[in-house]
Order: structure tokens, then C-alpha cells, then sequence
């Protein structure tokens, strides 16, 4: 591979923007700057959701926008803050910085360093197939925790009350308990600006409508008289952009910080992967797994450099770009650049945006990412898998979140392992018009040849599902009518077999001839499979199995027996 094929493939935003056509660039800026229009908002309230002063929202976008723009291969992909990894890396840090805010600020950019060194690893162990290690349910219910987590976050700040529980559910008893203590005219701003943003967000949803609302409430609380503002400022905003510079933490506060990074990493990548394919899908070009997690291990590299927090994207500043017609990583480099000229000329009017504001800001997020459609989508198709979302929802609100990681990546694998141990399998049957066998369950016309009988197993074999494997070959045999001399093993679904499968395999073979079958039979093995048979000494002449190529010469044999 030539060096410029390799920097090709390393920095694939690059040979798009090389490749850049002039009709592209109206549509590009303008959906780089309603991007940027949206991240102005949307990285205070972030910041703050974090834990962090709002101007270290600022911090936490610009590098990222800019690393993802050359190093990504989504043309769409809002990266920068997101509520889920912010509230999930306070979660982290919050228990280590133990109130003081100077350290809080330090482990967060180290906590972003973290998350970047994992990522870039991964991508170096090509172990970008860890997008799928987390299943639909627990996706849709990891969401829905986090987004109710979300609002019972907000509750003080769009309240006014004071509310110092840290879980979703003793919040919500604090408020009922401190209902009088709410300020009306918080609260009242508050829900104002939050209906701005839904109405503007359900009549235009490409509009910046997080923007407006906070500029409307803004507007509103200058305008009225008085020295002071009425609710709650965010305050003072440091002018421009912070030194790079790395964070001052010691080897042992990796170490505390190693879960929470990895608890990121694997939400924020399996986030990132989806909704990047969604786009793409629809935009006609592909998604390199391994490429985007090497981008989202970059990106928090530059984040914790700036002195920011972990970032991953957001759905909505993906959808809105693509909504647009925008074409290229452009938009990113255009976000960007009006992200850095607000923070530098508009300082003063940031300080003077209302705290309930950036409250009803991240209240709109929590309530797009609650997935009720996800939830009747599941009802309808599984309910256990229903059923399955909702405890992951209950393992975010009820402990914290980086705990309903854990109880999602273990609930996926647990559910994973347990549709291996109990598969799919089937009796099948001959049908006549048709090139093949069928299952007899599904084609009740289907007859099975007198004396034989053809099963297959559609799982691998291994040590979790071998006695599974027996139990059920026993029970077709002891159900089936008729008296079988031969039993073909359909072989097709088995794509590999363990050393505890073929042991298994074996005193089966030997325990069905004792019951009075004549042959038993592999077919349609696949070629590992016939190879491990064999190194087993299970295949004829050192064996008591005889393979065939399909289950069509199985039945010939058996008729020319």
C-alpha cells in the first residue's frame, strides 16, 4: 500500500473535501451554521450537565469538530457534547473529585484523555465490531434511562427548588416534598422556553430552535427592570479559548477513571456507529466501524488537550445537517468557526443567559431520547425483549449510569448466550415441487422418508448448547412416528464445533447406535466443521459418522442402502 493511500485511508474527511464540487458549498455553510447555531446552547447546558462551568461546553466542541472533519467517514456526524456521556462521565468523576471543583475540572479532561487513548487502541486492535456488542433492547432502554435521568437532573434548576438528592426516583420525592419552594417565575421562564423549543423543533426541525428559546429568554430577563435578574444567570464567561495543555493527575487516577472511560467509550461508539449507518444509508456511502472508532478516540484526545470533558455526537445535529442537503465534513469546520467567534465576541451576553433556560434545553434533549416508538416497536415484535428494555431503563434510574452500562453489556451477552444455548432447530421434510427440504412445522404437507430422519440444529455447538443438542435429537427421535434407522444431522447451521461439542458428540453417536439406529449422519457441514470431525476421528473409516455434501445424497444413500 502506497503512503498516500495509507494517509487516504487514515484521514478519509480529507479525500472528501479534496474532491469538493462548488455546488456543494451553499448548502454546506448553511448547515454548518445552524449546526454551530445549535451547539452554542447545547454546550452550556452540556457543560453544565457535566458538572462543568458552561464555557468548558465551548471547550469541549471546537478540537472535536475539527479532528472529526478529517479523520471521520460520516459526512453527517453532529459530534461534540451529548447528555448521555456528559452525565455519565459526572457520574465518574464526581465520586473522585470529592467537592473540589479545581480537581472535578482536572479528571474531566483527564477522563477525556482516557477515552481517547481506549479508542485509538480499539481502532489499533481493529475492534471496531464492539458497535454491535449491545442489542436493540438494551439500547432502547439505556436511552430511556438516561433521558429520564436527564429530566429528574433538571428538576432544580428549571424549578428553582432546592433538590439535593443525586437518583431519579428520590428526586422526584424531594420536589413532591419541596413543592412550595418552587419559584414561579423559574419555573415559568423555564416551561416558556421549553415550549419555544418544541413548537419551533415540531414546526421546523432544522431550525436552531434550543437557540431561540435561550435568546427569547435572555432578551426577556434584561429587559425587565431591576439591578439584579430576576432567576438565576450562568455569569461570568471567560473570553477565548483555553491553552492546550495536559491535565496534572497521577497513575492512580487513571486507574479509578478506567471503568468510567470504558463505560463511555462503549456507549458513545455504539451511539456514534448507528446513527452514523442511519445517515449513510440514506446518503448513499459507507461507514468504516474501525476508522469511526479510531475518530471518536481522537476527538476526546483533542477534547481533554482543551480542557474539556468526553464527547461523542448527537442524533439531532446529525439529522438536521442531512435534512439540508449538506454534502461534506465542511459543516464541521463551519460549526466550528462559529462556536470560536461566539465565545470570543459574545462573552458578556453568555453570562446573562438564565439557568432554567439551559435547563429547558437539556429537559427538550431528555425527551427526544426517551424512545416510547422503540418500546411499542418491541411490544409488538417480543415482549420479553420489551420486557428486557425495561430493566435496562431501571438499572440507569435506580442505580446510576455508568451501573446501567454494566447491567446493559451484561443483559446483551446474557441474551446473546441464551439464544445460543436454546436455538432455533427443526424436523425436516421432503415437498415435492420444491429443491430442497423445508420444516415441517412451517410446510405441514412436507413427508419425511419412512425410516429416516432428517434434523437440523441452527446454532454453533459448543459447550454451552451440546446437551441442549442431545436432549433434543432424543426427544424428536422418542416423538417422532415410525421406527428410524437412519438419522441425519443437518449441519448447515453448525459453523464451528469446541473440543466439548465433539467429546459430546461422540458418546451420542455411540449411545444412538446402541438404541438401534443403523447410521447416523452429518450433512451439509461446512468445512472447519468436517475438518475438526475428522481430527476428532468421528468421520468414517475411524469414525462411526459418514458425511454427505447434501441432505438430497444422504437420502440417496439411504434409499440404495
Amino acid at each position: 500500500m502506497s503512503a498516500t493511500t495509507r494517509l487516504a485511508a487514515l484521514l478519509p474527511g480529507v479525500g472528501v473535501l479534496r474532491g469538493y464540487e462548488r455546488s456543494w458549498l451553499r448548502p454546506d455553510l448553511v448547515a454548518g451554521l445552524t449546526v454551530g447555531a445549535m451547539l452554542i446552547p447545547q454546550s452550556m447546558a452540556y457543560a453544565e450537565l457535566a458538572g462543568m462551568p458552561p464555557e468548558y461546553g465551548f471547550y469541549a466542541v471546537v478540537a472535536p469538530l475539527v479532528i472529526y472533519a478529517v479523520v471521520g467517514t460520516s459526512r453527517h456526524l453532529g459530534v461534540g457534547p451529548e447528555p448521555g456521556t456528559a452525565i455519565l462521565a459526572a457520574t465518574g468523576v464526581g465520586a473522585l473529585a470529592a467537592g473540589d471543583g479545581s480537581r472535578y475540572v482536572t479528571l474531566m479532561a483527564a477522563l477525556a484523555l482516557l477515552v481517547g487513548a481506549l479508542g485509538v487502541l480499539g481502532a489499533a486492535a481493529r475492534l471496531g465490531f464492539i458497535a454491535s456488542v449491545l442489542s436493540k433492547p438494551v439500547l432502547v432502554g439505556y436511552i430511556t434511562g438516561v433521558g429520564l435521568t436527564l429530566l429528574s437532573s433538571q428538576i432544580s434548576a428549571f424549578t428553582g427548588a432546592p433538590i439535593a438528592a443525586d437518583r431519579f426516583f428520590p428526586r422526584v420525592a424531594e420536589l413532591a416534598r419541596e413543592v412550595g419552594a418552587v419559584d414561579p417565575v423559574t419555573l415559568g421562564l423555564g416551561g416558556a422556553t421549553l415550549a419555544l423549543i418544541m413548537v419551533v423543533r415540531w414546526r421546523s426541525p432544522a431550525v436552531p430552535g434550543s437557540l431561540i428559546g435561550v435568546a427569547a429568554a435572555t432578551l426577556l430577563v434584561w429587559a425587565l427592570p431591576g439591578a439584579e435578574p430576576v432567576v438565576a444567570v450562568v455569569g461570568d464567561i471567560p473570553e477565548g479559548l483555553p491553552t492546550p495543555a495536559l491535565p496534572h493527575v497521577t497513575l492512580d487516577d487513571f486507574v479509578a477513571l478506567l471503568p468510567v472511560a470504558a463505560g463511555i467509550l462503549l456507549v458513545g461508539f455504539t451511539d456514534n456507529v448507528l446513527t452514523a449507518r442511519s445517515i449513510a444509508a440514506r446518503h448513499g456511502y459507507r461507514i468504516d466501524p474501525n476508522q469511526e472508532l479510531l475518530a471518536l478516540g481522537l476527538t476526546n484526545l483533542g477534547a481533554g488537550v482543551s480542557q474539556g470533558f468526553p464527547v461523542s455526537s448527537s442524533a439531532s445535529r446529525t439529522a438536521v445537517p442531512a435534512a439540508l442537503g449538506s454534502r461534506t465534513q465542511l459543516v464541521s469546520l463551519v460549526a466550528a468557526a462559529l462556536v470560536v467567534a461566539t465565545l470570543v465576541v459574545l462573552s458578556p451576553v453568555l453570562g446573562q443567559i438564565p439557568r432554567t433556560a439551559l435547563a429547558a434545553v437539556i429537559i427538550a434533549a431528555a425527551l427526544s431520547i426517551i424512545d416510547v416508538p422503540g418500546y411499542r416497536s418491541l411490544w409488538r415484535v417480543s415482549r420479553q425483549e420489551a420486557l428486557l428494555a425495561a430493566v435496562a431503563a431501571l438499572g440507569v434510574i435506580v442505580f446510576d449510569v455508568l451501573v446501567g452500562v454494566l447491567v446493559a453489556v451484561t443483559l446483551s451477552v446474557l441474551v446473546a448466550l441464551g439464544r445460543i444455548a436454546r436455538p432455533h432447530d427443526a424436523v425436516l421434510g421432503d415437498l415435492p415441487g420444491l429443491d430442497g427440504w423445508v420444516e415441517v412445522d412451517a410446510y405441514p404437507e412436507a413427508t419425511a422418508e419412512p425410516g429416516l430422519l432428517v434434523y437440523r440444529f441452527d446454532a454453533p455447538l459448543f459447550f454451552l448448547n451440546a446437551d441442549r443438542f442431545r436432549a433434543r435429537v432424543e426427544e424428536v427421535l422418542e416423538s417422532n412416528p415410525g421406527r428410524e434407522e437412519w438419522l441425519v444431522l443437518d449441519f448447515e447451521g453448525i459453523g464451528s464445533l469446541d473440543a466439548t461439542a465433539l467429546d459430546a458428540l461422540a458418546d451420542f453417536v455411540e449411545r444412538l447406535q446402541h438404541l438401534g439406529l443403523h447410521r447416523v449422519s452429518v450433512a451439509r457441514a461446512h468445512v472447519d466443521v468436517v475438518r475438526r470431525l475428522r481430527a476428532a476421528e468421528l468421520l468414517e473409516p475411524e469414525g462411526a459418522l459418514h458425511s454427505y455434501p447434501t441432505i438430497n445424497a444422504a437420502v440417496r444413500a439411504y434409499r440404495e442402502r
